[in-house]
């Protein structure tokens, strides 16, 4: 891994904050000036609070073009930087320094008086900072003059500008949308009205352009600028250079047409020196901070400054911007699925900015385990460098089972850890819904009667029950059966009613027959007809009517013995049957005659 690990860590954007490197100048000859990168935060008033990032880190070594000393020992320093940015990708670029480099321009090296010196500067050496530490990224291709064979005139390289015996590059700042680094040598021997424009995400960083300003910017020279959100103006205080005497004036210069405008007059804190550091702040899009002897606070466009807040010191500085944290968002869509083939939910997870290089690990809370659903969601998603959105997905079970009801698949952005790079937004969990479409197979229940016995005397304890019966449970809130019940009697008591309720569940019901006990004899039997009627939510079966039949079991009365009748003798006999003969000739007679 690179020397400078990963991507610096995001601030919050609520914050006034932003990168602060603090250099300090080599002891002596051979030993390299050091860098100190700090998170800078200030508040509304009073001192800025300062947290290293990483502290006393010696700058890289030169690339691998550099001329090195004659003896070799002690190895040439490797030089700090004083002007720079921070790039799209969450690393500062910034250009090398020679200040202090121990007589750069009068090196002892061998061959130097000759010409050698000018092979090289190290004024076009870009350097980048990351968590761990900063990388060499070599010579700016196309900035600068410099000969590559110290001994060879025909390696000459030509480039946009030769400065390799003037001032150091001493502003410069990154496009936050374009992310090209806009970089000038703002100071007495610079150039005042040329800004050159570095590509720093080409290996080495390529020259891509010059931007010519209007005018000179105000004053003798300034320190650092830095460029607003939209990518549209860098603003900047320029000073007379008079720490005691002189005056300072906040100015801005337009990044497509150069124009360069004179804002307001800036009261020096505490003297009138230039300000070293400047960048934009993350928590508005009207401020900027400016690091000198202390940090102040530029509000824009109009280009006022507030008063000084103290801040640790250092040689010389430099500052870059804070990338604001990303916000993170969950949506899943659909929120409903049922449970059949093909019902899939994708549950997408949205940043507000492209994720960084490596991408962005966003921890994710999981939808429990479910037989109903299957999920491709774990404990976390990344979302790929340069893109918005990572997905997963919820997916239902598919089943035929009736009546087996809904469940929930919840889905959540777990909570971001203090030194993640992303915040939650909103919304920031989902719930998916897998519902039942199984619909239950509709059984319309067969009601069947019987009557059992079927026969009963006219005494007491003669009961018959009646047995309404279901060959299906009664569905939920029960069934009501019609029922035409026996008519009334003096012979029998009925219990059996309509309608015949069944409770949900339930499969019978019944109601009883009880004969009418008595002591005449004679009276026949009678029979008790029930009869199961149609109605909704049931058919009738083949057994739909039953009768019980009353019977009488009561003997004729015994009234004891009779008078015989008395009866005619023989001759008694004989003399009626003599009469009867006479009558019946005479009865023929008158027939005859007449």
């Amino acid at each position: 891994m690179a020397a400078s690990g990963a991507p610096l860590p995001r601030c919050d954007a609520a914050g006034q904050s932003f990168y602060l490197t603090r250099y300090t100048g080599p002891a002596a000859t051979g030993t390299p000036p050091t860098a100190v990168l700090d998170l800078a935060t200030a508040p509304a008033t009073g001192a800025v609070a300062i947290a290293p990032v990483w502290s006393g880190a010696a700058a890289p070594t030169v690339s691998a073009r550099e001329i090195g000393l004659t003896p070799p020992n002690p190895p040439l320093p490797a030089g700090a930087s004083v002007a720079g940015g921070m790039g799209k990708d969450g690393y500062i670029y910034t250009m090398r320094a020679v200040d202090g480099d121990n007589s750069w321009d009068n090196s002892p090296a061998t061959g130097w008086t000759a010409g050698g010196w000018r092979s090289h500067t190290r004024y076009y050496e870009m350097l980048r900072y990351g968590r761990t530490g900063v990388d060499n990224l070599g010579i700016v291709s196309g900035l600068g003059t410099y000969q590559t064979d110290p001994t060879d005139p025909s390696t000459l390289v030509s480039g946009a500008i030769d400065l390799r015996l003037g001032p150091n590059f001493n502003a410069a700042d990154i496009d936050p949308v374009t992310g090209i680094m806009y970089l000038a040598a703002f100071q007495t021997g610079g150039t005042l009205n040329r800004v050159f424009k570095i590509d720093v995400t080409q290996t080495p960083p390529l020259y891509v352009g010059t931007l010519n300003l209007s005018s000179n910017i105000p004053g003798a020279q300034s320190g650092d600028f830095a460029i607003d959100a939209s990518g549209q103006w860098a603003y900047g205080i320029a000073t007379t250079g008079n720490v005691i005497t002189g005056t300072s004036v906040s100015y801005r210069f337009n990044l497509s047409s150069g124009a360069v405008e004179t804002l307001a007059p800036v009261s020096p804190a505490p003297f009138n020196s230039p300000y070293g550091a400047a960048a934009r702040l993350p928590n508005a899009t009207d401020k900027l901070a400016f690091y000198g002897l202390g940090t102040r606070i530029m509000s824009i466009p109009s280009g006022t400054v507030g008063t000084n807040q103290s801040t640790a010191g250092a040689t010389s500085g430099d500052a870059a911007a804070c990338l604001p944290k990303l916000t993170a968002t969950l949506v899943c869509t659909p929120d409903a699925l049922v449970d059949a083939a093909g019902n899939v939910s994708n549950c997408t997870v949205t940043l507000d900015q492209a994720a960084p290089a490596g991408g962005m690990a966003i921890a994710l809370t999981p939808p429990a385990a479910n037989p109903r659903y299957t999920s491709s969601c774990g404990s976390s998603i990344v979302v790929a460098a340069g893109q918005k959105t990572a997905s997963c997905a919820i997916t239902a079970i598919p089943n035929t089972t009736p009546g087996d009801g809904d469940v929930t698949a919840a889905l959540a952005l777990a909570t971001p850890a203090a030194t993640d790079d992303y915040v939650l937004g909103s919304p920031s969990a989902a719930e998916v819904r897998i519902r039942n479409d199984d619909v239950d197979i509709a059984i319309t229940p067969v009601a069947n009667l019987s009557c059992t016995p079927s026969s009963l005397v006219d005494a007491a304890g003669q009961v018959s029950t009646c047995i309404i019966s279901l060959n299906a449970p009664a569905p939920a809130g029960g069934s009501s059966i019609s029922l035409s019940p026996p008519p009334g009697s003096s012979r029998y008591t009925s219990s059996c009613t309509s309608p015949v309720l069944f409770a949900a569940g339930a499969t019978q019901s019944s109601c009883t027959i009880t004969a009418t006990p008595n002591t005449v004899a004679g009276d026949g039997s009678v029979s008790a007809l029930l009869q199961l009627l149609a109605g909704p939510g049931y058919t009738l079966g083949p057994d739909s009517q039953a009768s019980v039949q009353v019977n009488d079991d009561d003997l004729p009365i015994n009234v004891g013995d009779a008078k015989r009748v008395p009866t005619l003798d023989a001759w008694a006999l004989a003399l009626m049957g003599m009469l009867l003969a006479m009558a019946g000739a005479l009865f023929a007679r008158k027939r005859h005659q007449s």
